[in-house]
């Protein structure tokens, strides 16, 4: 019997998701995706035709990861047809097609167009679409908003330029349309995102902008930047707050800053440093000193006291001696922050500062350059987790007593779970509050 449209039965898939907001952005467009294009999308992988993973390569321990999903997958259902996607995807595509069960792998910018690549229409999937949006999803209590991509800059540890590409930013009134598309669905709470989107810019050409700009963040061209466009979102009607995902220290101004008055816009920041030592940070190409970044953090302190600031710190990076390390814990300490995501240094392949590990030559290289030993890098991690514990705790005890906007994240038999805009987390005994719902709350 041939089978019609009408009576082929829809492929089963499974997504599997790694990695940052972007590439959780990304998730949900790929879901949308196969959801519109036939595709039942199901959450039990042993059940699925075919299972979408896509993947993150940020550290060594996020492409493992990545392999073990990968192997698991296939332990747990051998007919399904593996679909790899993401920064590792983009990196690592050979290592990839060897693992067993692999059917295909499709780099970052064709992540879009899944649905037409596993219907063998490649040309389809030729298109490059790397602002592909969807509002479906999935009802979660926030929405993320994809505004740029890719990376020009040229931090030594870093693999995500190889993954992303370089800077291209989404057109503004396209990224406009979906922020009102996104408040008009209901979502309380837009997070914006991309890789570097303080390099956000739209040259008014009608095509995705690159991300060349001057020092002070603004078009060369006069194009529209990104304070540009948190002051165009942040004037939209409705009942909603904005909350920037992460932005680098040197986009971080006093024209930033004033953002922290307006009632919309979420009282967090989230503004990697990587190191508090001066020296490493040169070693690390970061482009900004430890006295520069407190520079930026205290000016949004004077607008509003009560903004959460958080970073990110590398421990072990290959110049990190003891008295760096020490420069690392005194400067986070004074700058008080909210919380710290830790990551043990990962040598990346490809990377500058592996191949300056690899090609020491001279008594100065190797007295700059050195690999530092794991339980070294343990022990500093788990000093910095002490003091990350301890910084958090002040600072919610900073706010007990104080009033905030909060969003639902979930509700269990009465019980309304939520996250404050300055991302404190409580619950509240209400049979009300949906979720995503925004509501004020005492904390």
């Amino acid at each position: 019997m041939i089978l019609n449209a009408s009576t082929t039965p829809q492929p089963k898939t499974a997504i599997v998701h790694f990695g940052c907001r972007l590439n959780q952005f990304e998730s949900d467009g790929i879901k949308a995706n196969l959801a519109q294009n036939s595709h039942h999308i199901v959450a039990d992988q042993r059940e699925a035709d075919f299972i979408v993973i896509n993947t993150c390569t940020v550290t060594n321990k996020a492409d493992y990861k990545n392999r073990a999903a990968i192997r698991r997958a296939h332990r747990l259902n051998p007919q399904a047809k593996i679909v790899v996607t993401g920064c590792y995807a983009t990196t690592d595509a050979e290592d990839i097609r060897s693992l067993p069960g692999v059917y295909r792998v499709v780099s970052n910018d064709k992540k879009h167009a899944i649905a037409e690549t596993l219907r063998g229409n490649e040309a389809l999937a030729e298109t490059n679409d790397r602002f592909f949006f969807s509002s479906n999803h999935d009802f979660k209590s926030r929405a993320t908003l994809k505004i740029q991509d890719g990376c020009n800059k040229s931090c030594s540890y870093c693999k995500i330029p190889q993954a992303r590409g370089r800077g291209v930013s989404r057109g503004f009134e396209a990224t406009i349309a979906s922020a009102q598309e996104l408040i008009a669905a209901g979502f309380g709470e837009l997070v914006l995102t991309g890789v570097n989107i303080g390099w956000y810019e739209d040259h008014g050409t009608g095509s995705p902008g690159s991300a060349a700009r001057t020092d002070a963040g603004i078009a060369a061209d006069g194009g529209r930047n990104f304070y540009s466009l948190v002051e165009k979102i942040l004037d939209l009607p409705g009942n909603f707050h904005l909350r920037v995902s992460s932005i680098e220290p040197g986009d971080v101004n006093e024209r930033f800053a004033e953002f922290y008055r307006h009632e919309k816009m979420a009282k967090f920041l989230h503004i990697p440093l990587q190191s508090g030592s001066k020296f490493v940070l040169r070693t690390m190409r970061r482009g900004y000193t430890p006295d520069n970044f407190r520079r930026r953090i205290d000016a949004v302190r004077r607008v509003n006291t009560d903004v959460h600031i958080g970073t990110d710190i590398i421990v072990g990076f290959p110049s990190e001696g003891d008295a760096e390390f020490q420069e690392t814990l005194d400067f986070c300490r004074a700058a008080d922050f909210a919380n710290i995501h830790i990551f043990p240094f990962s040598k990346r392949r490809n990377t500058p500062i592996v191949e300056w590990l690899e090609k020491r030559e001279g008594s100065a290289a190797k007295r700059i350059y050195r690999e530092i030993n794991g339980q070294v890098i343990r022990e500093r991690a788990a000093a910095l987790a002490q003091l990350k514990a301890e910084m958090a705790a002040a600072y919610a005890q900073r706010m007990a007593g104080k009033e905030f906007w909060a969003t639902v994240e979930k509700t269990t038999e009465g019980v309304a779970q939520f996250t404050t805009e300055n991302y404190l987390r409580g619950s509240i005994a209400n049979t009300q509050l949906r979720r995503g719902e925004r509501f004020r709350v005492t904390l």
